[in-house]
């Protein structure tokens, strides 16, 4: 079994619903990135910034490419750090996973922990059933910055870890020449587990962190032992002289719920008297900065803009500024929102104060997933499937989160089908109330709607999705929902894989993993799940007969007897299907009668009267 996402139990406190009436739950998850506070440095030291005063490409491995000196290992596992020229390579890396770096052509540093605990030399899936955490940092030479203590430190990566909501991560800075390190900061801010982003610029700001004293710093890339981590990938490492002033905008978010899902289609009557604009900003500069600014400026059918003043922000700290903003009343179209941050003070360094977020009002389906609508180079996509979980072949399940703030009838879902789907697999699709999934163990069985087992063609394959309908169209009063796809892949013959949508990073609870007979993980994404909203939007599924009048069906738990009651006498086919959509049992009878599950294993069935003039169907359990 691969744990590798974060169970339910360890996100929630006991409750019914996701949504949570706390900023707390989105800035937890999403847009925490927490540094030292800056202490400003004397106006004196100041010089016009921007200045490379360190940069490592490890070209050299870690003798140094530097001008400075060699880089060291040190920890418990700190020879797991190497100079790599490939990717990584694991029970659950690939080499496909490279960093890519600007210079990647001439090394990188590398702590490949997957391979460690494996020891594998190819994609075996060799993992342990008790995969060290490994502990291990990659030192800096000694620097002397007493002429330059106002600095940055960038480095470029790509990181992976599992399977706990902490991250191993971390730069640490000492000022004594590396006896000692009081200084820890976070290196996978906004990262969730079990995500790999790809490669990022990451930054943190070092003025506070060496003010002690500036002649002797040292900063390393330290893997804590707490998470079994995929790889963690570091180039390209710069120290960079702040200017004076320099606001970034690190992220901007719109909330129509204001809890910090971010949904990528909205219909009208989902949409809230107000909405959650705002922005993550971080102060890169060497000055204090007053009357900070995150300004946003919606364009769509009905345009709408807000300025929200965050007051003063001291370098080096980082502040969420935002507003619950009144709507107008919007029309059906795409929303594109531009924010911009801006303060008292020009900034000097321009092409990081903006930031770019997208949504749609759409009538007919509702999506947690903003594919096909994020702002041109931000849209960045995966996929998760039969083949992802070892026992998750058949019977996975991937639950996607839907707040419901106004009365909806939902016709069907629409899923999202990658290339590499095999046709002949199956897949089911329900709603859910959100009560049985977050039991302990999850209740699976319990469902509000769902469909028929439909077969994956290599049509729908082609066209990259598919709209099922539930065998009857469900009304969701306002709460909290998952809507689901289970699927069944014929032991891993006919493999089915899901688009999953990494571009907006959701609170952990918004996407969900079940694996059969084990439990339910949170994956901090958005799956290409979207509810149908119209009668006509499903296209699969449609029942082809008439809903058969005068047959009612009772299920006696103690006894596993069915009885099936027939008002109407006649020629009636009665079918038992199990949760891979085969028929495993077909009678026929000419009126009311009785149907013994007994001899079916435990598992979840439908049971199916047809005729001439329709049919009626009903899911029964057997325990």
């Amino acid at each position: 079994m691969n744990h590798r996402y974060l169970a339910f139990a360890s996100l929630l406190i006991a409750g019914a619903s996701v949504a949570q009436n706390s900023r707390s739950v989105r800035e937890t998850f999403q847009f925490a990135e927490e540094g030292t506070q800056q202490q400003i440095p004397a106006h004196s030291n100041q010089r016009d910034g921007g200045d490379v005063i360190f940069s490592e490409d490890f070209a050299n491995g870690f003798a140094g490419n530097n001008g400075f000196g060699a880089w060291t290992t040190s920890g418990p596992n700190g020879n797991i750090w190497k100079r790599s020229l490939t990717g990584p390579v694991g029970s659950y890396s690939v080499p496909t996973q490279i960093i890519a770096s600007t210079s990647v052509a001439n090394g990188f540093a590398a702590f490949f922990s997957d391979s460690a605990n494996c020891s594998c030399t190819s994609g075996t899936a060799n993992w342990p059933a008790n995969p060290t955490e490994w502990e291990g940092a990659l030192e800096s030479p000694v620097l002397d910055l007493s002429a330059t203590p106002s600095v940055m430190l960038q480095w470029e990566q790509r990181l992976r870890w599992c399977c706990q909501a902490t991250s191993p991560h971390a730069i640490e800075v000492s000022t004594d020449g590396g006896a000692t390190w009081p200084t820890t900061l976070e290196a996978a801010a906004g990262i969730a587990t079990n995500n790999d982003p790809g490669t990022q610029v990451r930054q943190v700001m070092l003025t506070s962190a060496i003010a002690a004293d500036p002649s002797q710093v040292k900063f390393r890339f330290k893997h804590n032992p707490t998470a079994a981590a995929y790889h963690w990938q570091i180039d390209d490492v710069q120290l960079i002289e702040l200017f004076s002033d320099d606001m970034k905008l690190d992220y901007a978010f719109i909330s129509h719920t204001g809890n910090g899902e971010e949904y990528g289609r909205i219909p009208t009557n989902q949409l809230n008297s107000t909405m959650l604009l705002g922005g993550d900003v971080v102060n890169n500069g060497a000055q204090p900065q007053t009357n900070v600014t995150v300004t946003a400026d919606v364009q769509g059918p009905v345009p709408f803009s807000t300025a929200i003043n965050g007051g003063s922000v001291d370098p080096g700290a980082n502040a969420t500024i935002q507003e619950d903003y009144a709507l107008p009343a919007l029309t059906e179209g795409l929303y594109e929102g531009s924010f911009t941050v801006s303060a008292d003070n020009p900034d000097q360094v321009t092409d990081n104060n903006d930031y770019l977020r997208n949504f749609e009002v759409n009538n007919a389906v509702y999506s947690l997933d903003g594919i096909g609508n994020h702002p041109a180079g931000y849209q960045s996509l995966s996929s998760i499937g039969t083949p992802s979980f070892t026992d998750g072949e058949d019977g996975l399940v991937l639950l996607n989160y839907y707040e419901i703030s106004s009365e909806v009838m939902v016709y069907g879902l629409e899923i999202g089908l990658t290339s590499s789907t095999v046709a002949g697999g199956y897949v089911v699709v329900n709603m859910r109330d959100t009560t049985p999934v977050f039991e302990a163990p999850p209740n699976m069985n319990s469902v509000l709607a769902e469909s028929d087992p439909i077969d994956i063609t290599t049509p729908m394959i082609t066209a990259g999705k598919v709209g099922i309908c539930f065998l009857n169209p469900v009304t969701l009063s306002p709460n909290g929902y998952f809507a689901s796809v289970t699927l069944y892949s014929n032991a891993g013959v006919n493999d089915i894989r899901i688009v999953d949508d990494l571009t907006v990073p959701q609170p952990g609870i918004s996407s969900a993993i079940y694996i059969p007979n084990d439990d339910v993980y949170s994956n901090g994404n958005a799956y290409y799940i979207r509810l149908l909203l119209t009668d006509n939007a499903c296209t699969v599924g449609v029942p082809e007969v008439n809903e058969l009048n005068g047959v009612s069906m009772t299920y006696n738990q103690a006894s596993n007897v069915v009885n099936i009651a027939i008002s109407e006498p006649g020629k009636y086919t009665v079918e038992v299907i199990d949760a891979l959509g085969q028929v495993v049992r077909s009678t026929s009878t000419g009126g009311s009668t009785t149907l013994n599950l007994s001899n079916h294993a435990d598992g979840v069935y439908l049971v199916r009267v047809s005729s001439e003039k329709g049919r009626s169907v009903q899911r029964f359990t057997v325990e």
